[in-house]
């Protein structure tokens, strides 16, 4: 079905004949004539008619001059107006590419539920609690039992981004970090929190739910948010070192305007190469990768020769494929350099 009105077309043909209309407009008249006998019909006449725009000879008066420049401002104007609407077209698929991405990219219980459950975490809806005790701010949790025990899953989900991070500023529920009676995690546009049933006594308990934490963990980052993982790595003459990158972004358009949402967590490593592992005194390990640091002195080498600087965490500029980490090791009156390059 033509997109377009055969007047539309009609006027555009002469230009059409002349070769004088952009590529765009060009395709659009090519479009219509391979649907449009009445236009292509058209075309042929204006083809064989005598009267072309060259031999119009515009430094002889004619009767028809002003007529002539009239048709030719009428068929511009016309072709401004083609290609205004289709810049609003075009503008107009872009948004709605961009809003359909960013609508496809929001997560439901549903396919949260059915992530964890690929991932060999079962999830049973608890219908002995209500959803309305830890409701937040007016958005209701779907609550879930984790395994056989009663650790509780709560699963929020929000319209879009933007919606999650209002809601989230105007409440200080759940912004605790440091507590091991509720595990809190952000997936694009939800909120998960694990709430382990008992508090920890002994060092079994503290371990059980650690391993349920990582596990939720480990899930919400590769599969909810699409979390990648690069590794650095580089030596010198005394020293390797590693480093394990890991990471995701998010770019999202919803109601308020288009957002940027990031994480990153590093674990720098470096290790001894050689065997006089007693001679080495206190070090001090420092790093630069991207915008992010770390240093840590006194240190000593474990039973690998290894040490390991404290994994960090941040939602600052993501480290690009292309820029390096830089290892400095100090120890004694001795100094090297490690550059680390992405494997």
């Amino acid at each position: 079905m033509n997109k377009y009105p055969c007047e539309l077309i009609e006027d555009l043909i002469p230009l059409y004949i002349e070769d004088d209309l952009s590529h765009v407009s060009k395709e659009i008249v090519e479009d219509h004539l391979k649907e449009c006998k009445n236009c292509s019909m058209l075309l042929q006449e204006y083809s064989d008619d005598e009267l072309k725009v060259e031999d119009l000879k515009e430094d002889l008066p004619k009767a028809d001059t002003f007529k002539t420049w009239m048709k030719r401002l009428k068929v511009w104007g016309i072709i401004v107006s083609v290609l205004i609407l289709i810049g609003f077209i075009a503008t107009g698929a872009l948004g709605y590419k961009i809003s359909e991405d960013s609508r496809k990219d929001l997560l439901s219980i549903r396919k949260i539920v059915k992530t964890f459950k690929a991932e060999g975490l079962s999830l049973k809806k608890d219908r002995t609690k209500s959803p309305e005790d830890y409701g937040l701010k007016g958005v209701k949790p779907a609550v879930y039992s984790i395994g056989e025990n009663k650790d509780m899953l709560l699963i929020y989900t929000f319209q879009s981004y933007s919606e999650k991070e209002k809601i989230l500023n105007e409440t200080d529920k759940f912004d605790n970090p440091y507590t091991f009676e509720e595990f809190i995690y952000h997936a694009k546009n939800s909120l998960i929190v694990f709430k382990p049933s008992v508090m920890p006594e002994a060092q079994e308990n503290l371990e059980n739910i650690g391993k349920t934490a990582d596990l939720i963990s480990n899930i919400v980052f590769k599969d909810l948010n699409d979390g990648k993982e690069r590794i650095y790595k580089g030596d010198s003459e005394n020293w390797e070192g590693t480093y394990t990158y890991r990471y995701y972004e998010h770019w999202y358009q919803d109601e308020a305007g288009s957002h940027y949402q990031s994480y990153q967590e590093c674990i720098p490593v470096i290790r001894y190469k050689k065997t006089d592992i007693d001679s080495v005194g206190p070090i001090t390990f420092e790093y630069e990768a991207g915008t992010g640091s770390g240093r840590g002195e006194g240190l000593t080498l474990d039973k690998d020769a290894c040490v390991k600087l404290g994994g960090s965490s941040s939602n600052g500029s993501i480290l690009r494929e292309g820029e390096d980490v830089r290892f400095t090791v100090k120890w004694g009156d001795k100094e090297e350099t490690i550059v680390l390059k992405a494997q």
